[in-house]
């Protein structure tokens, strides 16, 4: 996409260095005990924000593996019945299939958007990146096999070939699985997949594919392909950015009322309930169940539906699309929000967030957040700008999304929405220069404000709120709220 604004930041220059501040302990002293030791890992000093104040649980390539210098677009989990951490990523235009805990990888076939289903029977490749044009299903299995024994399996044949010219060079999609049953037939699959479009065929689609496998040996006998379904229109202005939940019900999207790619106020990530699906007449219907309140890229769903991870974005407000590398005017960073259902299961609110990466340059950042399994979740870093003549380097970490406490007031509330901006605004006023120097951080829009604030910790948060009220006269400020705020953790 293109840029939203000129680059701002200088490559050469911690984000969270201009100025040298201040702050001192936190007066909190009995409410520490309690708080996730993450969150009491730094002290006062609220313009040195860590990246990561949390627990890596794996950090890839390691230093006996090769390195990755490309990263295609995203990168997705593959589920096994084994416990090692596995996903499908691309590089250079050849999809692999990576084991993070023995950082061990093999090619698999096609180029790009290797995505496996829920319950890691198969792994699909959407059209734009196949030889022939056509969506493609592979037995998983005999990946994970090539994959222990080392040896690339980009030859493998598909189960299943989608050829339907509606869905002709479709790309980027994210899989679920709505239904499963046995019957005296065998088992029978029926999973949801979600594609994005081409500029000249633009439009989000649904299809459900039927899979029907035999009981006795677990062949598979037929598929059964619904025709394509137009993403409900309640997603406005999404910008490529949706993305459908494990079990298909729902569906996270940026959505904007203002059409184009300028940041418009009110614009956010959202999640839609899928109420209506209608093949015969391409269409689908859906209602919206949560606004987060952030302008944020794109989402996963966890396996167990009860948190939703996206990535934040400075500088080009969404960053849906990364190849090979963020672009020196932007920074990304990743955050998980907890989701509440009632008792039959449907998402009626989020009830705490937290903030797991600050990216500290221009150019480089966390992105592409997404869950694994067993309800831990990793995310793909580079190290250098796609610009830059550095050498490129991208990673990959594992991270347990419970680590650093959550924050129990969030963006969902107005009151709320705005405490968190004031504490981003005076972050800013503390940490930031108002005429930086060449080189040196550029203020943040007024929408990254709340973002920011929570990047810092109880302790960091309480030494600025009161560093702030001891140099102010502006008595209009509710000190006490700011406070309280600050120490909404909940352990």
């Amino acid at each position: 996409m293109s840029r939203s604004r000129p680059a701002r930041l200088s490559s050469s220059l911690p984000l969270l260095a201009a100025v040298s501040c201040c702050g001192g302990t936190s007066e909190s002293g009995a409410d520490e005990a309690s708080l996730p030791g993450a969150m009491l890992a730094t002290s006062g000093d609220y313009c040195s924000i860590p990246e990561m104040a949390l627990d890596v649980l794996a950090d890839r390539p390691g230093p006996n593996a090769p390195a990755i210098d490309d990263v295609n677009w995203f990168a997705r989990p593959v589920p096994h019945a084994g416990d090692d951490w596995i996903i499908a990523f691309a590089s250079h235009d050849q999809n692999y299939i990576y084991n993070l805990t023995t950082d061990e990888r093999v090619e698999i076939p096609d180029r790009s958007d290797a995505v496996a289903t829920p319950d890691g029977r198969y792994m699909t490749v959407p059209s734009y990146y196949t030889s022939d044009s056509n969506t493609r299903f592979y037995p998983v299995a005999p990946m994970l096999e090539a994959l222990a024994e080392g040896r690339d399996v980009s030859d493998l044949e598909p189960a299943f070939i989608h050829e339907h010219p509606a869905m002709h060079r479709v790309y980027y999609q994210s899989t679920s699985l709505v239904h499963e049953v046995d019957t005296d037939s065998g088992l029978e699959t029926t999973y949801r997949l979600m594609f994005s479009g081409t500029a000249d065929e633009s439009g989000f689609r649904i299809v459900d594919y039927l899979f029907r496998h035999s009981a006795d040996t677990g062949e598979l006998l037929d598929v059964q392909a619904s025709d394509p379904m137009a993403v409900c229109p309640e997603v406005q202005n999404d910008l490529n950015t949706p993305f459908i939940s494990k079990d298909g019900r729902y569906v996270a999207a940026y959505t904007s009322e203002v059409a184009g790619n300028a940041y418009a106020n009110g614009a956010s990530l959202k999640v839609y309930s899928i109420t209506l699906t209608d093949p015969s007449a391409g269409t689908t219907s859906c209602s919206e169940v949560l606004d987060l309140g952030f302008v944020a890229g794109k989402a996963d769903f966890s396996f167990d539906g009860s948190m939703l991870t996206f990535h934040l974005s400075q500088g080009q407000y969404l960053t849906p699309f990364v190849n090979g590398g963020l672009p020196e005017s932007t920074i990304t960073d990743i955050m998980v929000a907890r989701l509440d259902r009632d008792a039959d299961g449907q998402i009626i609110g989020s009830s705490g967030l937290q903030r797991l990466t600050t990216s500290l340059a221009a150019g480089v950042g966390s992105y592409f957040p997404a869950f694994l399994p067993d309800g831990s979740l990793f995310f793909l870093s580079n190290t250098a700008p796609r610009e830059s003549e550095e050498e490129k380097r991208f990673r990959f970490r594992v991270v347990d999304p419970n680590s650093r406490g959550w924050r129990t007031r969030d963006m969902m509330t107005v009151r709320d929405a705005a405490l968190w901006s004031e504490l981003g605004a005076l972050w800013q006023n503390a940490c930031l220069r108002s005429a930086p120097a060449d080189g040196e951080p550029f203020p943040l829009d007024p929408h990254e404000l709340p973002a920011q604030a929570m990047s810092l910790t109880p302790v960091q948060c309480e030494a600025l709120v009161l560093d702030a009220r001891q140099g102010e006269s502006n008595a209009d400020r509710d000190w006490t709220e700011l406070e309280a705020l600050c120490r909404a953790i909940e352990p």
